[in-house]
């Protein structure tokens, strides 16, 4: 093996993967769609989730991301190893399900390797977001929030999780980009952030959503604590921590090193973040209230990342708790 090759931790990665495999298989029982799988499917479950979950959590540890960054700059072919890598997987799900596709599956993959290309071209170092950025981001984001990822095959949640490794690899491995904070280990103020968050946040729009009727009041199932603790989970892989990484890891971390003005960054991205919820229902007056809701979530997400020390982790879990809140209490 070669002195690159060793720069990995795979068996940190490894411990990741087999961790991934469980909460795969978990939240696929807790979403009570075990019963109608196969072996192929659970096989689909296993292979499909369990290396990308794997790589999502192990990248959040600072000493494990520090030699992946370092791998993938010291390698000749980190687009190969990443953008083809991620392809391969869902090669492998598409088999499995039998809904194998080669048109679909050169489109991603070779749309992998080029955001992950144009990325590396990019100046190493440089402050604040590029052209060249905006559009990578616009490549990989826009098609997953507008659901045109059902048309190139796969589900909301791998391309959730799927998306988010690239993204790191991409702006943290590749680009480089400064004071990146993506890291996934808590610390005790991470949290008291993320709960001043989200209660101010409630204070604020359940009085708001209640009566306006977004919100309802008492829900409509018994809340009950191992199906939210469960939620909560498949919630922050799955939206959180992509969600969060992309409007607040990158947008705004790249757009306030642009500009003195962090509070008009702060509304910008959080209005953005809110205008993509707009899709999410079908009624004008509905869209309005989500739309206007979700802003005022962004400002708070923003507020908790910049709080936390520019780190997604206060901010996904605040956008955890918040998601969890909602479905348990207010539907």
């Amino acid at each position: 093996m070669s002195t690159e090759a060793r720069q990995i931790p795979w068996l940190l990665y490894l411990v990741f993967v087999v961790i991934g495999a469980g909460l795969a298989v978990i939240l696929t029982v807790a979403e009570g769609d075990a019963g109608a799988m196969t072996p192929a499917g659970w096989a689909a479950v296993i292979i499909g989730f369990a290396p990308l979950i794997g790589a999502q959590l192990a990248l959040g540890i600072p000493s494990a991301a520090q030699k992946v960054q370092a791998w993938l700059q010291a390698t000749r072919r980190p687009l190969l190893h990443t953008g083809v890598g991620v392809t391969a997987i869902w090669l492998v799900v598409q088999l499995l399900s039998g809904k194998f596709d080669p048109y679909m599956t050169a489109v991603v993959g070779l749309g992998l390797v080029a955001a992950l290309g144009a990325l590396r071209q990019v100046e190493r170092g440089k402050q604040g977001l590029t052209w060249v950025d905006m559009a990578v981001w616009l490549l990989l984001w826009i098609p997953f929030d507008l659901r045109w990822i059902y048309d190139l095959g796969g589900d909301y949640n791998w391309w959730s999780i799927a998306i988010s490794v690239i993204a790191v690899v991409g702006w943290y491995g590749l680009r480089d980009l400064p004071e990146f904070g993506y890291r996934l280990i808590p610390r005790w103020r991470d949290i008291v952030i993320a709960v001043v968050a989200t209660a101010v946040f409630a204070a604020i729009v359940i009085p708001i959503g209640l009566a306006i009727d977004f919100l309802t009041w008492p829900p409509s199932q018994p809340p009950q604590l191992i199906p939210a603790l469960l939620m909560f989970v498949g919630i922050f892989l799955t939206v959180a921590i992509p969600e969060e990484l992309f409007f607040r890891g990158i947008l705004l971390h790249g757009l306030d090193q642009m500009t003195q003005r962090r509070w008009l960054t702060l509304l910008g991205v959080a209005f953005f973040f809110g205008l993509m919820h707009w899709n999410n229902v079908d009624d004008l007056t509905t869209q309005i209230a989500y739309t206007a809701l979700a802003t005022l979530a962004g400002v708070f997400y923003g507020w908790a990342y910049r709080r936390s020390g520019n780190n997604i982790l206060a901010a996904a879990i605040t956008h955890a708790l918040v998601d969890v809140i909602w479905a348990t209490f207010l539907q």
